[in-house]
């Protein structure tokens, strides 16, 4: 009877860890200069500037994730809303000059 608990306790640790997001795990376009990364714990954020026009950016995530659950289209600043693994995740993509910024947060 132990070693069936022991044996139910390492695979819902394992599943817990599976299931758990991970920044990483969200594409970025090839040549992301990435200028924050908080990943310790949610709400994970990852903000940085690639050098490619927006809507590359949009087709790129589209390409990638699909057609997102949510796009809100604020001043120039789109925003995606993902569910990904059980998780919210929200993509905003917003061109500035010669740059785009992208930013991406995962919650629970």
């Amino acid at each position: 009877m132990s070693r069936f608990i022991s044996i139910l306790s390492l695979f819902i640790c394992l599943i817990s860890f599976y299931s758990y997001a991970n920044i990483d795990s969200i594409p970025l376009p090839d040549d992301t200069d990435i200028k924050m990364k908080l990943d310790g714990e949610y709400p994970m954020i990852l903000n940085g500037f690639v050098k490619m026009p927006d809507t590359d950016v949009l087709a790129f995530y589209h390409t990638q994730l699909g057609a997102p659950d949510k796009i809100i289209e604020d001043i120039g600043r789109y925003t995606f809303f993902y569910r990904i693994n059980e998780n919210k995740v929200k993509i905003s993509i917003y061109q500035q000059n010669q740059w785009t910024e992208i930013s991406v947060m995962i919650t629970q």
